[in-house]
């Protein structure tokens, strides 16, 4: 589960990414050069990234490690399985 701590950072991190889609609002309704836009896009889709790790970190550090200490080896499964398939659609 989410932590206070996790829950804080990630806060942070999603008003500044607020802050840089109202900027990039801007430079598109004051037709401002694409490539900076483009570049404030990049910037934008790398902070969400960042948003991501610090989520499923916590989830490997309460729910994963959680459930490989559980004597329930289908549970063990399931959470590894799901972990897997969460890191693929975030690298592709």
């Amino acid at each position: 589960m989410i932590n206070e701590e996790t829950k804080q950072a990630a806060s942070r991190r999603l008003k500044l990414i607020k802050g840089q889609i109202a900027g990039i609002e801007r430079m598109i309704d004051n037709e401002k050069y694409c490539i900076d836009i483009i570049n404030q896009l990049s910037a934008v889709r790398n902070a969400l990234e960042k948003v991501s790790l610090i989520i499923m970190k916590r989830h490997i550090e309460s729910c994963v490690i959680s459930s490989s200490e559980s004597p329930d080896a289908k549970r063990q499964e399931q959470k590894m399985d799901e972990l897997m398939q969460t890191l693929y659609k975030f690298i592709t």
